[in-house]
């Protein structure tokens, strides 16, 4: 499964170099990316620059057009909301009457009767979807699954349920691991029903996997690392089979973390033996990363490192210039971990967890933060304990002067505020907002030095909007981790250097 984000920056790319039909395609891809990423600002904004409401004879773009509406439906209510999906409607409808499918055709009638339209006009609308519903040889497993969740969702309008879950089930099984348009197609179910009142409890059986932030202590195997915590075969295997048994039990089928010796690899392996897909952070450029923290625990650790990391759907590195191991930068990894975690499940309607292999004892580093920082965060947390005597060294004291500092940046040229905190720095931002909305602000937020402020002062607001508070990706993450229910943030698109840049919003 490709992230939505990654799917957008994937399209841009490819736009440079293609020619005009290949670059509708790829038009088409970026915006629909955004959508997903709930980014819907920059997804209307973009679909106005590509001037894609201005294209016929294709389905999908033509049904771009109702996505976005209905996506404005979903952020609003009472007769805005109606407007909005009766808007939708029109978009669809005027797509299937342009192409006959039944893509555009099944949402045509779904947002019809979320904008008010009588239920027998709706029902005649279903049942002619369902007579154009055939699989003809050749077709993908794809196109079979959009097919069956369009049947599914026409018995759904006319109230068929049995049937309707059976097309559902028969969707999945034949493509299996497109989570991201199993979060669509259920999203589209749940929304109909709230809007009809009716509770669909059946729908949880096909939610995609939940995201997990992993973590946990480092130790050795017996006999092949010596002055560490080591466990025997026996004991490692209790432990796998513990993580094993939580993977399963709660449908984790995605997870972010770093890849060190003992407890991170060993719930990595958990993770891919039950076909999950793995997100390795690593704090630290990988040559340093394994010299410090894979390659004195033993030489299986080296292996099974190497195993990991060539099954890893997608890898990134922070950093490739400090020392390690370094408690901070350790910290600013698992922020960044988490923080995936999370707006990978938000992107899939799921909730993100946290598994740790831990032996329950408090402290300000290592797994022992990480445990904190997601207890803050009020989410589920599965804790495997450690029983066996830890050989730990202590954790490296933070080097002198260094600590996560805030940077707001404003585009009336007034000098940059360095904050303590990010929360801090962000209610400063959004005062500004309120009393001078005509000025754009970014915020960033990093590890830095007292006497070396440089690196937050980089931040380059650009074309931003007024009224708009840009911020990083650490700073998106940090937010998703502590302070998910007073704010959000948007993807809006890659910094000149080719970072990621988002932007906030308050909720409520």
């Amino acid at each position: 499964m490709q992230n939505p984000l990654a799917t957008y920056e994937a399209a841009i790319a490819a736009l440079k170099d293609a020619d005009d039909t290949a670059a509708l395609g790829f038009k088409h891809q970026a915006v629909l990316a955004l959508s997903r990423a709930g980014s819907l600002e920059f997804a209307l904004s973009e679909y106005a620059r590509y001037g894609l409401g201005e294209i016929c004879h294709h389905e999908d773009i033509m049904g771009l057009g109702g996505r976005l509406y209905k996506d404005l439906y979903l952020s609003h209510q009472g007769a805005q909301a109606r407007e909005y999906a009766r808007l939708s409607a029109e978009q669809y409808e005027d797509a299937f009457r342009d192409t006959g499918g039944y893509y555009s055709g099944i949402n045509a009638a779904t947002m019809s009767r979320l904008g008010g339209m009588p239920k027998e006009v709706v029902d005649m609308q279903a049942r002619k979807i369902l007579e154009i519903l055939s699989i003809e040889d050749e077709v993908s497993d794809e196109e079979i699954y959009f097919i069956e969740a369009t049947r599914a969702e026409a018995y759904l309008l006319l109230g068929d349920i049995e049937r309707a879950q059976a097309a559902l089930r028969r969707a999945l099984d034949y493509d299996p691991l497109n989570y991201i348009a199993h979060a669509s197609t259920l999203k589209q179910f749940r929304m109909l029903g709230r809007a009809e009142g009716k509770d669909l409890p059946w729908l949880s059986e096909f939610d995609p996997p939940r995201a997990m932030h992993f973590a946990g202590h480092i130790f050795g195997r017996e006999g092949d690392a010596k002055d560490f915590s080591v466990l025997t075969p026996e004991q490692e295997d209790q432990l796998f089979s513990e993580a094993s048994n939580i993977i399963q039990e709660n449908d984790i089928g995605i997870g972010y973390g770093a890849l060190a010796a003992g407890a991170d690899i060993l719930i990595a392996e958990a993770l891919l033996e039950e076909g999950g897909e793995l997100h390795v952070i690593l704090p630290i450029d990988e040559k340093k990363f394994v010299e410090a923290s894979v390659k004195p625990f033993g030489k299986q650790w080296m292996r099974r490192f190497s195993a990991c990391l060539k099954q890893a759907s997608t890898i990134s590195v922070f950093d490739y210039f400090s020392d390690w191991p370094d408690t901070l930068l350790r910290e600013r990894a698992s922020l960044i971990a988490m923080g995936g975690a999370i707006r990978n499940s938000e992107e899939l309607s799921v909730s993100a967890c946290q598994l740790l292999i831990w032996e329950g004892k408090k402290g300000t580093a290592g797994t022992a933060k990480d445990a904190q920082t997601w207890q803050k965060s009020g989410r589920k947390q599965f804790i495997i304990d450690y029983k066996w005597p830890r050989n730990a060294k202590p954790h490296p004291k933070p080097k002198p002067g260094y600590k996560f500092r805030a940077a707001v940046f404003r585009s009336d040229g007034e000098e940059p505020i360095i904050y303590d905190d990010l929360l801090e720095a962000i209610v400063a931002a959004t005062a500004a907002r309120t009393e001078q909305p005509n000025i754009a602000q970014s915020v960033d937020y990093d590890l830095t030095h007292a006497e070396d402020l440089g690196s937050l002062l980089i931040n380059d607001i650009g074309d931003a909007l007024p009224g708009a508070i840009h911020m990083s990706e650490l700073s998106a993450n940090y937010l998703s981790v502590y302070h998910s229910d007073d704010y959000r943030v948007d993807y809006i698109g890659l910094s000149p250097d080719g970072t990621r840049v988002f932007t906030l919003r308050e909720r409520g």
